[in-house]
């Protein structure tokens, strides 16, 4: 009896994994098999009136994004699939099942990755390791994460962005305040993380100079770019990106396996 049952068991297993769109519950129970550290999170926010203007500024389905720091794992201790994030507080953990379960009617999710060879799991642990490293540090760029958003910076952000172009008006508005508006604070500080961590790698010989081009997702960037240039950096810049690869989007409650930008175009659409 017991045999039998775990043979059912097992059958109902197999058939979820191979049959997509897969109940999000069972994707997050079993994350360890869809996802890996250094995976970026799309995230189009659907209750908010700036998330709304940011999709609107930048044409873009999304207006946030964030890094998966963590799958399950027995050996490292986790239960769950967490990401790491900049907020209008600072830099978070945050539970993936926040966006993907708790949240669901106020975001949909779109999971992108990059595919290189020299992205080992070693690699990933370093770019985590090094944007949970610099959190705390001294480093200008963790004491921007760590202000508070001012309205005026906001504010002047808003009203300039659509008249001279994102770069610039986060260029005046981190110029006035040291500060970038916090919804594209999270894009850039992603983009911050693989590029800093990576550089530091080729500084050690340990990656291929060319391994800094495979993680400049924003195109408007070159090797020399200064910070303001990076915060710049819009989700829909990772969504545009041919250096990363489509893998999933999350959607009312179920996850569908994409491979190109249009299947998750016409998933987002759906009324």
């Amino acid at each position: 009896m017991n045999e039998a049952m775990s043979q059912s068991a097992d059958a109902t297993e197999i058939a979820l994994d191979a049959a997509f769109p897969m109940p999000v519950r069972h994707f997050l129970a079993n994350a360890e098999r869809y996802l890996q550290r250094g995976d970026i999170v799309l995230c189009k926010g659907k209750a908010s009136l700036f998330s709304w203007a940011i999709r609107w500024w930048t044409k873009s389905h999304f207006s946030h994004a964030a890094l998966v720091f963590a799958v399950p794992s027995a050996e490292e201790g986790f239960e769950r699939t967490f990401l790491i994030e900049a907020g209008t507080s600072g830099v978070d953990i945050t539970d993936l099942k926040h966006y993907a379960v708790d949240a669901a009617a106020f975001y949909d999710l779109a999971i992108k990755r990059l595919e290189q060879p020299w992205m080992t799991v070693d690699v990933q642990r370093a770019v985590r390791g090094h944007m949970l490293n610099f959190i705390k540090a001294s480093y200008d760029y963790a004491k921007v994460v760590a202000l508070a958003r001012s309205l005026l910076s906001n504010v002047s952000f808003g009203l300039n962005a659509p008249i001279v172009g994102i770069d610039r008006a986060v260029r005046r508005s981190y110029r006035l305040s040291r500060v970038a508006p916090s919804q594209f604070l999270c894009s850039g500080f992603v983009q911050y993380g693989f590029m800093s961590a990576v550089r530091r790698l080729i500084e050690r010989k340990e990656l291929p100079p060319g391994a800094l081009d495979d993680v400049t997702f924003n195109d408007r960037l070159g090797r020399l770019a200064d910070e303001p240039a990076i915060l710049a950096t819009t989700p829909q810049d990772f969504a545009q990106s041919a250096k990363l690869a489509w893998r999933f989007v999350i959607r009312r409650g179920h996850v569908h396996r994409v491979t190109t930008y249009d299947e998750v175009d016409r998933i987002l659409r759906r009324k």
